[in-house]
């Protein structure tokens, strides 16, 4: 049987689509791109409690799809170019970089993964996660819908992530959970998926905070009365400087604020001998991620360290140390090049995980002579 269009537009369930139940007209179908080549998208819908109870079967209670041109302006790996190569990308290929996000009614949090979309000969196009990872095909409906097929794809693990097995998470097809009518939505609306999904403090992102030749050293002294309440930190005081920026790797290719050069040096109470490291740091979305610099073919304890600083309120930087990045518990020694790697850091155990540090004078972070 075949219905006009705005009466199979009218017949339509909210989400599930069944491709037996109607047969509509191509004149229902807009010929509004999906994408175009310079403008960001954003489709999405949230699910209210009525449509839930009606539809119990349904574990998503919001779906949104988003292709932007380049990181948020507050991240720290923004860099302008980007949207000019992700406009000159889908120009030469018709391939856009797309991101999901998924709430779930049984679920506590923010789900999202990156899908690359392949745009096909009828329009649509079929998104997939890389190694395997699943898909979704996206359908232009109408001019401000959009329908999408999901095939199963991971949110929360796949090659490009070391998470437990344990902890994955897959948008599997479930019963009401196959296909999606989702709306056309402003930008902003997917901003603010991404923001909840992954969020950047507020402030101003550390790229812009420091020059890019600029000299620069953080800290902090901790009392008595601040360890007294905080038994488990082994920090008596810790100090963050830029020290030499002329040093850093820089060629052509590399942009600020890629392999910044920051020494870590450390004072613990249990009275051991001032331990310091260096870190090379390179821009992700919310903070910089240094690891521990690595000396060719002089292989060390600690490389593969790894350490985070983010932006907080006023002046101050935050030193992350989520696992074990920091030479606390051992100072970093030499090893042989015949014994195994071991990159594993653990999550760290004592009350050194997070760090406020405020500004200093350079001559703080300077090594006594």
């Amino acid at each position: 049987m075949r219905f006009s269009g705005a009466l199979c537009m009218a017949l339509m369930p909210t989400i599930l689509v069944t491709a037996l139940a109607l047969s509509c007209p191509a004149g229902a179908q807009a010929g509004t791109p999906l994408f175009v080549a310079n403008e960001e998208a954003c489709f999405g819908q949230v699910y209210d409690r009525a449509h839930l109870a009606s539809h119990p079967n349904q574990t998503v209670t919001s779906l949104h799809i988003f292709r932007s041109l380049g990181e948020r302006p507050e991240a720290e790996n923004w860099q302008a170019s980007r949207r000019d190569e992700a406009i000159k990308q889908f120009r030469e290929t018709g391939k856009a970089a797309v991101q999901a996000f998924v709430t779930f009614r049984s679920r506590r949090g923010y789900f999202h993964n990156w899908l690359d979309c392949a745009r096909e000969a009828s329009g649509s196009a079929h998104c997939f996660v890389e190694c395997d990872g699943g898909s979704f095909d996206l359908k232009r409906e109408s001019a401000g819908t959009v329908l999408v097929n999901n095939n199963g794809f991971i949110l929360i693990g796949g090659c490009s992530e070391d998470v437990d097995a344990s902890k994955e998470v897959y948008f599997s097809p479930g019963r009401d959970d196959k296909v999606f009518r989702l709306e056309a939505k402003a930008a902003a609306i997917c901003r603010a998926e991404e923001q909840k999904a992954r969020p950047i403090r507020p402030g101003k992102p550390l790229r812009e905070r420091f020059q890019e030749n600029e000299v620069f050293c953080f800290g902090r002294d901790y009392d008595a009365a601040h360890l007294a309440k905080h038994p488990q930190q082994k920090v008596v005081s810790i100090r963050v400087g830029r020290l030499n920026p002329a040093a850093e790797r820089r060629d052509a290719d590399q942009k600020w604020p890629e392999d910044v050069k920051l020494s870590v040096a450390l004072t613990l109470k249990a009275g051991a001998a001032r331990r310091s490291l260096t870190y090379v740091c390179n821009p992700q979305e919310a903070s910089w991620e240094c690891a521990a610099d690595t000396v060719p073919d002089a292989p060390s304890t600690c490389d593969g360290d790894t350490v985070h600083f983010t932006r907080v309120a006023d002046d101050d930087i935050l030193l992350i140390n989520r696992r074990e990045g920091l030479p606390i518990d051992a100072p970093c020694q030499a090893k042989q090049k015949s014994e195994p790697n071991d990159d594993y850091q653990k999550p760290t155990r004592s009350d050194d995980r997070t760090f406020r540090l405020a500004r200093m004078p350079i001559e703080a972070c300077r090594a006594p002579d």
